[in-house]
């Protein structure tokens, strides 16, 4: 049987010798928010997972159950942002890098991502749809088939454009591992 998120959490914690309240000052969320995560009494947006990985030095992935294909990105297993709904395909060292790879369906509520680790990337490829994603302040608009990489480490947005999209979104973490390694 896969990890809860909230043993996840509590694991990756504790692996990397951080107080409940040290990692709530570290990622700005409140040390309420982290014990209910972590005892399975709330689930987490994107925002809030993403913001306790970076705080722990962790890729997202870390946190997240291995989904088949199928669940798809508005399916089971999906973690949630504003615009975002995404589902971790799979994930794998390439030399120094960790990348992950998410399915992901955008909608056109504009979704502002904070700044990730020091030296993530991201490459979002669109399957389906109209996007606008980027770096905040130099996002770019793509279509099917298009791809844009960027600073993942930089405040950047994502909004699906005239309607749903569909996009494959990969994340590039500098010198981590599969098993949630520091990034």
């Amino acid at each position: 049987m896969d990890e809860t998120l909230g043993a996840r959490l509590r694991r990756l914690r504790g692996e990397r010798g951080c107080s409940l309240s040290e990692l709530a000052r570290r990622s700005g969320i409140g040390k309420g928010t982290i014990s209910e995560l972590e005892n399975d009494r709330r689930g987490a947006r994107l925002d809030t997972l993403f913001a306790l990985t970076t705080a722990l030095g962790a890729p997202l992935g870390a946190l997240l159950p291995d989904a088949p294909p199928a669940a798809g990105a508005a399916g089971a297993g999906a973690v949630r942002g504003e615009s975002v709904a995404a589902v971790l395909l799979g994930r794998w060292p390439v030399g120094p890098q960790l990348v992950e790879v998410y399915r992901a369906v955008l909608d056109e509520a504009l979704q502002d991502s904070a700044p990730h680790a020091a030296g993530v990337e991201e490459t979002v490829t669109v399957v389906r749809g109209r996007v606008r994603v980027g770096p905040a302040g130099a996002a770019r608009e793509l279509g099917p088939g298009d791809s844009a990489r960027y600073p993942g480490d930089r405040p950047h947005r994502f909004r699906a454009l005239g309607g749903p999209a569909e996009v494959v979104l990969l994340m590039h973490y500098p010198g981590g591992d599969a098993e949630g390694a520091a990034v």
